[in-house]
């Protein structure tokens, strides 16, 4: 198994109800990246993309720009690693 790198995003503000997931995968699924996207309980929404770091991070402009206005803080965790998923995902 190779190396990736590992984005944990987790966005708050008004991200749930809205199409958010729908759209993080939609954009996802255009990228050789894998992870899922998922509603936390909080009100939250969590994102981890496992690749290319230069695909990660322009799958996260996209998102970011389709969805502004949406997410209003976010924190990012980023760390190499293993694969752990293959495809991408909307978890429940």
């Amino acid at each position: 198994m190779s190396r990736v790198t590992r984005m944990s995003i987790n966005y708050r503000g008004r991200v749930q109800g809205v199409g958010f997931r729908w759209n993080v995968k939609q954009i996802a699924d255009n990228f050789p990246c894998s992870g899922y996207v998922k509603n936390l309980a909080d009100g939250s929404v969590d994102v981890v993309l496992e690749g290319k770091r230069s695909d990660l991070n322009n799958c996260i402009c996209l998102i970011e720009q389709r969805m502004s206005g949406k997410w209003v803080t976010k924190t990012v965790d980023e760390r190499p690693g293993k694969p752990h998923f293959e495809g991408f995902s909307i978890l429940h």
